[in-house]
């Protein structure tokens, strides 16, 4: 049983089917797990649907939220954080907040229940993971150029994102001017949506219309699972690569998510750690 002051956490990713992208979220459990000693740690999907498939597909069983709750609560846990792992306060955010709050409703409601910020949660978010961007570049194993590889008249970095038709979409455009001020000097740098605004094709306008000629992919999602795979980086016509590179770009895509960063997860912990204020016990 958890002490007391140690309140149980959770979480919440969307989630995946892509098996290999499991061990971000298990980075950032194991992340949570050192920055709160003697809190209990658990992951659960917010999408029923990733829920369902997960486990006909892969045999593989994650909790919703729901049950993770339950969980916390015959293990004692008097406070609960519900730390969303979203990029931005879209639909699937706000249905977690929906759920926290009818939780604290019913009988088996915690003595405290906050709610942790998504990655970019306004303007000052913007500006964090803009100074992180190098950071971001970098490859731990020494195999893409960074930074220093883009070359400021031909080469451009399309930060992907996946982007909502909820009106938290705007964060995307809030950042992409972010990064503009910061770094438009040094390179071409663009901010694109694989369902939201800007998409592929103005991207590829802006790219056509820059002069760049080569081009790196860096997804701006949470995990490198189906989007990163088929929709930025797949084989298939539609693809970000394919399509670009129909336009006689040269185009390469770097395959990591952003949870497997350690800087990332430092942004998702300070949120944690902002709620948590409200659920001193």
């Amino acid at each position: 049983m958890p002490a007391p002051d140690n309140p149980g956490i959770v979480l919440a990713p969307y989630g995946t089917l892509y098996p290999p992208a499991l061990a971000t979220y298990d980075r950032l459990r194991a992340a949570y797990e050192q920055a709160f000693p003697g809190s209990p740690v658990r992951l659960a999907f917010t999408s029923r649907l990733m829920i369902k498939r997960l486990a006909e597909k892969e045999g593989i069983a994650v909790p919703d939220l729901p049950a993770a709750l339950r969980s916390l609560k015959g293990e004692g846990c008097r406070a609960v954080l519900l730390q969303s792992l979203q990029i931005v306060p879209g639909s699937e955010f706000h249905q977690a907040a929906a759920l926290a709050r009818d939780w604290q409703a019913g009988d088996a409601a915690f003595d405290r229940l906050a709610v942790g910020l998504p990655l970019l949660a306004g303007l000052e978010d913007c500006r964090r993971i803009s100074a992180l961007l190098p950071a971001l570049l970098e490859d731990p194993i020494g195999q893409d150029r960074g930074r220093e590889g883009i070359n400021e008249k031909e080469d451009a970095l399309v930060l992907v994102a996946h982007g909502t038709g909820h009106p938290a979409d705007a964060l995307y455009s809030l950042l992409a001017d972010v990064l503009r001020r910061d770094h438009g000097g040094a390179f071409n740098i663009f901010l694109g949506s694989i369902e939201g605004y800007p998409g592929l094709a103005e991207i590829a306008e802006d790219l056509l219309s820059r002069r760049a000629k080569t081009v790196r992919l860096l997804p701006f999602l949470l995990v490198a699972g189906g989007h990163a795979n088929s929709d930025i980086a797949g084989t298939g016509p539609d693809s970000w690569m394919s399509t670009l590179s129909r336009k006689g770009l040269s185009v390469r895509a770097d395959l990591r998510g952003l949870g497997e960063r350690q800087e990332i997860a430092d942004v998702f912990i300070e949120h944690s750690k902002s709620a948590l204020q409200f659920v001193q016990l």
